[in-house]
């Protein structure tokens, strides 16, 4: 139960936390992806049920605090989730290298499920260059959230109470 609240706790932590970070003009104008660090987080540490609950817990604050409609989180985010849980057994998910590189992965990916889906539906103007920068920007600010992230969490969930056996101790 306590690990469900520190889920949704930290998710609705990082959602303001991703709202109120400006954003970076060098990179094109995008935010650090501290909402698809949690979904990482979450999809290399936890069962499946407890990925899709961050999946979707986090899919819905993104794209509703998002300026565009829904639907880019909605899609991105599973394909990251999934993408990250089937291979968390051959990797170690605690290292650093591991980390910066799927934080990197995840963020471009869900950076070119948004662009895609937005000029798709024709909500923002699709140019190369731009999206290139934004992609890339996206890369370089996952290598870092993602580490920050799973640093936090990890704390946190050591504070947590450990859980007693239950019967005849």
């Amino acid at each position: 139960m306590m690990n469900r609240i520190l889920l949704f706790g930290g998710i609705a932590v990082g959602a303001l936390v991703q709202l109120f970070l400006p954003t970076w003009p060098m990179f094109g104008g995008i935010k650090p992806p501290v909402l698809a660090a949690f979904v990482l987080y979450y999809s290399l540490h936890r069962s499946p049920r407890g990925m899709w609950i961050a999946v979707f817990w986090a899919a819905l604050l993104h794209d509703g605090l998002d300026l565009g409609g829904f639907g880019p989180a909605l899609v991105g985010f599973p394909v990251i989730g999934v993408l990250a849980h089937r291979v968390r057994l051959e990797i170690f998910v605690d290292g650093l290298v591991t980390q910066t590189i799927f934080g990197a992965l995840g963020a471009m990916l869900a950076t070119l499920v948004a662009m895609v889906l937005y000029a798709v539906t024709g909500q923002r103007p699709f140019h190369f260059g731009y999206a290139l920068l934004q992609i890339i920007g996206s890369g370089l600010l996952g290598m870092v959230v993602l580490p920050l992230v799973s640093l936090v969490m990890n704390k946190l969930e050591a504070l947590l109470p450990k859980r007693r056996g239950y019967g005849w101790q």
